[in-house]
């Protein structure tokens, strides 16, 4: 099949971004004033009750004890800390996923194990999960890559066998499900990235976990304040890190929280329509497994043409990306950090993918706009 090998106009203006957090949050500006000044007129900025109603929307929306903090990096950390773990453990990590899963388990002093992600969802792969546990494995971290959950079953059955603590990414996921069980609920805990550009973000970046007990969140929000109770700011119980959310990201994460199902919604409403207008293309459309509710974060596109499809999108002002083109063994930064790595050829499917638009923001014009320029790479116009 003829490709367009139009080189692209370097002075093309992108129209429709990749990503569509700017709109959303100009979107919000008035009630963004709003909680800054009710912030303001409180005169509390951490731990205040913007954090205290957040944590109690969270455990009522998606299930679990609720610790709001920094990152999702930061969460990981925290979680890996919880769990006991220690220098010299292993904690498996899918290959394909964002460098920060790894990074949590090396600067915890343990050692990530960098396992295959299996097809169509390129999530975790549980055979090979299950491969790679030797007597010094303590975790495991599923990330639920693009907005779809990984098999959580599964992984907990495997998890189970061998007495591994489960430490959910959901970095991508808030608002995904599977047969009505939220996200973040399967694991032992469950780390949320609300980093401004994901499905719901704050002003720059935040966090939240989720965990299964109220003793485990007390440890949990111990440590995002340096150690300490909210009894006795000068007393510090144990080692702890200056991971706390501000009050303020905390008043705009509620009220997205509110907003996210009908967001998640219009993601999927704009993916079926790529997916079928896609299907006679040669082209790998995500797939949904039955009983999940897929988040959309990103509609990541199988593709044998990324660099001259991409250079088609810009030339109409489209701007698309790919997430991940590198696998976790294959960044310099390994090369520095001890870890073992049992990877194959069937992860790099998850490195020929491109990201389409696929935000709420988007108009149905610029969705019927994306769909015709693809439509047209391929039919050589």
């Amino acid at each position: 099949m003829r490709v367009s090998t139009t080189l692209p106009d370097r002075t093309a203006v992108v129209t429709i971004p990749a990503e569509g957090h700017a709109r959303r949050v100009a979107a919000l500006r008035e009630t963004i004033h709003r909680i800054i000044d009710t912030v303001i007129d409180a005169g509390k900025f951490h731990h205040g009750p913007q954090t205290e109603r957040l944590e109690d929307a969270l455990s009522h929306a998606w299930g679990g004890h609720a610790v709001a903090t920094t990152s999702c990096t930061q969460a990981l950390v925290l979680a890996l800390e919880a769990a006991g773990t220690r220098p010299g453990d292993e904690v498996i990590v899918p290959a394909a996923t964002f460098a920060a899963t790894a990074f949590a388990v090396a600067s915890v002093g343990a050692v990530p194990v960098i396992v295959d992600v299996t097809e169509p969802t390129l999530t975790l792969c549980p055979k090979a999960m299950e491969a790679a546990v030797t007597e010094r494995t303590r975790a495991v971290i599923p990330v639920h890559l693009h907005g779809h959950m990984a098999d959580m079953p599964t992984i907990n059955q495997v998890a189970s066998r061998h007495g591994l603590t489960v430490i959910e990414d959901c970095a991508q996921a808030p608002g995904a499900s599977l047969n009505g069980r939220a996200v973040g609920t399967w694991g032992d805990y469950g780390c949320f990235s609300f980093w401004v550009g994901k499905n719901m973000g704050g002003l720059d970046d935040a966090g939240a976990i989720l965990t299964t007990t109220a003793d485990r969140a007390a440890r949990l929000r111990r440590l995002t304040d340096m150690g300490r109770d909210r009894t006795d700011r000068h007393l510090h119980h144990v080692p702890g890190h200056r991971a706390r959310l501000g009050e303020v990201n905390a008043g705009i994460l509620t009220t997205q929280l509110g907003l996210l199902p009908s967001w998640t919604e219009r993601r999927n409403t704009i993916a079926r329509r790529y997916t079928a207008a896609f299907a006679d293309l040669p082209l790998e459309t995500p797939m949904v497994q039955d009983g999940h509710v897929h988040a959309f974060y990103k509609y990541a596109l199988g593709c044998e043409d990324i660099a001259a499809l991409t250079d088609h999108l810009a030339n109409a002002g489209i701007e698309a990306e790919r997430v991940y083109p590198y696998l976790l063994p294959d960044l310099t930064a390994f090369q520095g950090i001890t870890h073992r790595t049992h990877v194959t050829e069937q992860s790099h499917a998850a490195t020929r993918r491109l990201c389409l638009p696929a935000y709420p923001e988007l108009t149905d014009a610029e969705v019927d706009h994306v769909i015709g320029t693809v439509t047209a790479f391929y039919s050589g116009s």
